[in-house]
């Protein structure tokens, strides 16, 4: 299965069209596939309407007034998926940050917290890391595979469990990006079920 292109959205809104890092992700991503929103509920709503694309947001923690702050948009895309990957950008000295929000960033896989003063090629270099994991993980090549099938096959019965429950593969896509337990059985069933062809020498590994 040809690889999809990862997509970096940067939510910022004192970020310049000819930044360093934007031309720098540009070099390594491709113009296309790196979007920057300096509003930051408008870069929320791309990010929800587009969560069957491999997704990497790089975002900034504060806002003018009358935008979401970073926290809120950082929440609003946890509500609906666990698998995009979010670097937390901000200018501001950590202690100053809200220990409740700190933690809420850890406990809910912000991938990684940078300071703007670190860097631009320190914030590439985690973007890089993200779009390997993106690549490696096993859910999140799942969750690209079901949302491209058709609305019909989505809406089947694909799964049933022992005791006689029956999932489609929306509601599937759903617990694989909430990570409940039968998204995570999924996962570990598909591990099993990779490395079973393998030891048979089934499976044919992309060069």
């Amino acid at each position: 299965m040809k690889s999809t292109p990862v997509r970096v959205i940067v939510i910022h809104d004192d970020l310049k069209d000819k930044a360093p890092l934007l031309i720098s992700l540009k070099e390594k991503y491709g113009s296309d596939n790196v979007l920057l929103f300096k509003k930051s509920q408008d870069g929320l709503n791309y990010v929800l309407a587009n969560l069957s694309q491999k997704m990497i947001v790089v975002l900034d923690l504060n806002f003018k007034p009358g935008e979401p702050s970073g926290t809120e948009v950082f929440e609003g895309i946890r509500e609906k998926t666990a698998l995009v990957y979010v670097i937390i950008m901000t200018a501001s000295d950590l202690s100053a940050i809200n220990n409740e929000t700190l933690i809420g960033f850890i406990n809910n896989d912000a991938l990684a917290f940078v300071l703007t003063t670190s860097g631009y090629p320190n914030i590439v270099a985690l973007v890089d890391k993200a779009a390997h994991q993106l690549e490696t993980r096993v859910d999140s090549v799942l969750e690209q595979w079901i949302s491209k099938q058709s609305s019909e096959d989505r809406t089947k019965p694909y799964l049933t469990m022992k005791d006689g429950s029956q999932f489609n593969l929306d509601e599937i896509l759903d617990s694989i990006r909430h990570q409940t337990h039968i998204g995570q059985r999924m996962e570990i069933n598909i591990l099993k079920l990779a490395v079973d062809l393998l030891a048979r020498q089934q499976a044919r590994l992309d060069g």
